[in-house]
């Protein structure tokens, strides 16, 4: 046998967030799914949320893969938690406007599921700022008390005997709720053998992480962090995939940063404070997709996106709302930040230390005109393009594709990244 052969094309990438989370990765994501045979969510829970406008349909996808919008086959990976409630009505929503989905979604068995207690504890609970029950979810899955979506295959079985159910003492706790989702039984499969199986015949593969880099649990801004790995290493736990067999990675990053919480007590370095932060929200329709808070927001802040590429292993970023900058007659991007009087190019993961810090920046002339027109690189305002070209420098890391508005045509492609 030639072994050679046996993957004989693997078309694996990565598309993770850059910040902290709302950075226009539903938009980038539907975007890259139309060259997609599956797209697969691997870490979070309905406590995400991607905003996708196409045509006559703008969907809030909360733990649906993007690709859905495509009709490409949508799996929910064993690194997410899952609310089946909630996912309930993200079909519905989806359905009545057209778009087919219990048919092209499959879910890991190994996924843990939010159960209604979870959702009481979080809504007090200071570790969860959406209330959404994700953090009681993972907390119960490290301790390994959790029940997963295979849970529903195991009560629904009439032969599940005594010693079974001593192993697993909660399924008849909950068996109620269990069954009341028993239809997603069809649903639930092995993923990394669909993968695998997928990759042996040279399918193309979109693994979608939620929230951002300095949300991930082990490598963002501890404790204001997700619970989960927003990073491109959680695509490989999340899915079952082995690293081995990821192409790349691309790393989506709005032109500004902006960032939720419940109370605004997480450290956002380039914060912009006054009027023009209110400006800036209003015209980048900065509210969360999932609570409808208002956003923080803030410049570029290159220290933050450089730790994204070191964490990620980045070969490109998605660039994207550079048209909400139009029109503001400065701009300023974060080269570094000083803490104590010492030049920091490092972004601090500890958030006692990142509340210390003070932004050093640059500042730009910014552009006139909608960029939103601009259907290449080469119309871009040069302006524009000096910004673009500070960023990369300043992250040692290209441009790949630019976002200049919220639809699928709203985009210039510098590098394709499936190649």
């Amino acid at each position: 046998m030639n072994h050679s052969l046996q993957y004989k094309v693997m078309t694996a990438i990565v598309a993770v967030g850059t910040q902290y989370g709302d950075e226009g990765k539903g938009k980038v994501v539907d975007f890259l799914a139309k060259d997609a045979d599956f797209v697969v969510r691997y870490n979070g829970g309905p406590n995400a949320g991607h905003t996708i406008e196409v045509e006559n349909i703008k969907a809030i996808l909360h733990q649906i893969p993007s690709g859905i919008l495509y009709g490409k086959t949508c799996i929910i990976g064993q690194g997410t938690v899952l609310n089946l409630e909630t996912l309930e009505e993200e079909i519905k929503s989806l359905e009545d406007q057209g778009v087919s989905v219990r048919d092209k979604l499959k879910i890991s068995g190994n996924a843990h599921l939010i159960l209604p207690t979870h959702v009481s504890e979080s809504q007090t609970a200071k570790s969860e700022s959406t209330g959404r029950g994700i953090a009681p979810t993972y907390g119960a899955k490290s301790l390994r008390l959790g029940l997963r979506a295979q849970d529903i295959i195991n009560i629904s079985r009439e032969d599940l005997d005594e010693v079974e159910l001593s192993i697993r003492p909660d399924l008849t706790k909950h068996r109620d709720f269990l069954l009341k989702f028993k239809e997603y039984s069809k649903s639930i499969t092995n993923v990394p053998r669909v993968l695998s199986d997928a990759l042996k015949e040279n399918k193309n593969i979109l693994l979608e992480g939620a929230q951002g880099t300095g949300l991930d649990i082990d490598n963002g801004q501890y404790p204001f962090t997700s619970s989960s790995n927003a990073t491109s290493g959680g695509a490989t736990v999340g899915t079952g995939l082995p690293p081995t067999k990821i192409k790349g990675v691309i790393g989506i990053a709005k032109a500004y940063v902006s960032r939720v919480d419940r109370d605004g007590s997480s450290p956002l370095t380039t914060q912009i404070e006054g009027d023009f932060q209110e400006t800036l929200r209003e015209k980048g329709g900065e509210y969360g997709a999932t609570t409808g808070r208002p956003r923080r927001v803030g410049w570029f802040d290159a220290v933050l996106l450089r730790h994204a590429v070191l964490v990620n292993g980045l070969k490109g970023i998605a660039l994207t709302k550079l048209d909400i900058l139009d029109g503001f007659e400065e701009l300023k991007i974060c080269t570094h930040y000083e803490l104590d009087g010492e030049r920091i190019e490092d972004f601090p993961t500890d958030a006692i230390i990142q509340k210390r810090c003070k932004p050093v920046y640059e500042t730009f002339t910014g552009w006139k005109g909608n960029i939103f027109k601009c259907k290449s690189y080469d119309e871009l305002p040069e302006e524009a393009k000096k910004y673009i070209k500070r960023i990369e420098e300043l992250i040692d890391c290209p441009a790949v594709i630019i976002s200049t508005g919220p639809n699928r045509e709203d985009t210039i492609v510098l590098e394709d990244v499936w190649k």
